[in-house]
């Protein structure tokens, strides 16, 4: 049976992890500041559907497929590696391009959201330590579902409260001002972000 206090540390670890500079909150950055609202709460919805898919996939056991299989996860790691270091190259190249915040670009956040987290196979193994170490037992059954839907619903309300902030109008055109300068940075952190998870 879960209990509260194990979904509320779970939780506590979640949001450590989503509060931390990583990928996601690059990706964030990019649709929220240069796409708009829609684009964000879009990127957003897709970080969260694939760090949930992530969880799923350590419910299941893909973390025991990968100590059986390292090859398996060497081959996701590069693979990831190779999608973040072309989102920094495109993000580079197009620093110095300005901003349509109403350009439908929507479709491209949810895009963005979800390859940037799949793009990212060590998030199962973190995952899988936050389960391991929270919960007695890895949830099963209607246990596991209701952390899962926890874990989806605590991404959207964190992803939609960036989404918020970043979009306020002073803060978008401060984006614009310095968008060269902000896109290369994201675009460098990304790049190292890559090598770390290619090594």
């Amino acid at each position: 049976m879960l209990d509260a206090a194990s979904l509320i540390a779970f939780n506590l670890g979640l949001l450590g992890a989503l509060a931390s500079p990583g990928p996601a909150i690059m990706a964030m950055l990019r649709a929220a500041l240069s796409d708009g609202r829609r684009a964000g709460f879009l990127c957003g919805l897709g970080l969260a559907t694939g760090a949930v898919s992530w969880s799923l996939l350590a419910v299941l056991g893909l973390t025991a497929l990968f100590a059986v299989a390292p090859w398996a996860f060497v081959a996701l790691k590069l693979a990831g590696a190779a999608y973040l270091i072309w989102l920094a190259v495109t993000l580079w190249r197009n620093a110095s391009n300005a901003s349509d915040f109403d350009a439908p670009t929507g479709v491209n956040g949810l895009k963005l959201g979800l390859l940037t987290n799949f793009a990212n196979p060590k998030a199962v193994v973190f995952i899988a330590a936050i389960f391991t170490t929270v919960f007695p037992a890895m949830p099963t059954g209607t246990d596991a579902a209701l952390v899962l839907a926890n874990h989806f619903v605590l991404e959207i309300l964190f992803y939609a409260a960036v989404t918020m902030g970043l979009t306020i109008p002073a803060i978008r055109q401060l984006y614009q001002k310095s968008k060269a300068f902000v896109d290369r940075a994201a675009a460098a952190m990304l790049g190292v972000m890559a090598l770390r998870i290619a090594t």
